[in-house]
């Protein structure tokens, strides 16, 4: 074989997988932030993970809360969050919100199980630093939540993340 020929066949062994790679990962990003409400403004995702099975899944999506938002959010609470009912980029039902509330989450359990969080949060493997993070903001004040049909949304904006878990 000449040297063309290994070179494309090394190249097409290596860069296909990885082009599927990123095709997947730009798909997960363009689904999972169309599922948060447009007045959250989404600066990047920090990590995105979950296990699916051939209906259901669990999972989260963390993302980082662009500066704009978490001022607006800081300022004004509950009544910029109020407009945060509806996902950006699926206008239905099963994506909207119910009403938004104010950290300390009140619960049997310190780490939010019974909120649906923790389940997504440990099928998504994210990095137990960020996940102690993610669980101290719903123990503290200033942070908010909301919950979906198997979703669960919660929004710190001293620490500008934006939290999606779903389990079903």
């Amino acid at each position: 074989m000449g040297l063309k020929i290994v070179v494309g066949i090394v190249c097409a062994l290596l860069c296909v997988p990885l082009f599927v790679w990123g095709a997947w990962r730009l798909y997960e990003y363009r689904w999972y932030s169309g599922i948060i409400p447009e007045p959250l403004g989404i600066s990047y995702s920090i990590e995105i993970g979950g296990e699916s099975g051939l209906r259901e899944g669990c999972g989260a999506a963390i993302f980082r809360m662009d500066e704009a938002t978490a001022r607006k959010i800081i300022e004004r609470g509950p009544r910029y969050l109020a407009r945060a009912m509806v996902s950006r980029g699926h206008h239905d039902s099963y994506h909207t919100f119910f009403g938004w509330k104010k950290t300390p989450f009140v619960s049997g359990n310190a780490h939010g199980e019974s909120t649906g969080l923790s389940p997504g949060l440990d099928c998504a493997s994210i990095d137990p630093a960020l996940q102690w993070k993610i669980t101290d903001a719903l123990r503290a004040p200033g942070a908010y939540y909301t919950h979906g049909p198997e979703t669960f949304l919660l929004v710190d904006p001293a620490a500008r993340l934006i939290v999606l878990t779903y389990f079903g």
